[in-house]
């Protein structure tokens, strides 16, 4: 059996920051949507147990949002 796994050293030079905005859903889960532009968010996860939030077409994994603040 190999196991691969990753080597620490690698991240400690590595800081990436996102800016992500994470969305409280009506079902109680989350939308975590990552800033592309200024109104435009890319919807990188949807954390819920609800089923109907996966099953929702405005939100899927790379779908782009429009946000009007």
């Amino acid at each position: 059996m190999i196991i691969y796994i990753a080597d620490p050293m690698d991240f400690l030079g590595q800081e990436k920051e996102t800016k992500q905005l994470w969305v409280k859903l009506p079902s109680g889960g989350y939308l975590i949507a990552e800033r592309l532009e200024m109104e435009q968010y890319k919807v990188v996860d949807i954390l819920s147990t609800d089923p109907m939030d996966y099953m929702n077409e405005k939100y899927y994994p790379g779908a782009i949002l429009d946000v009007k603040i």
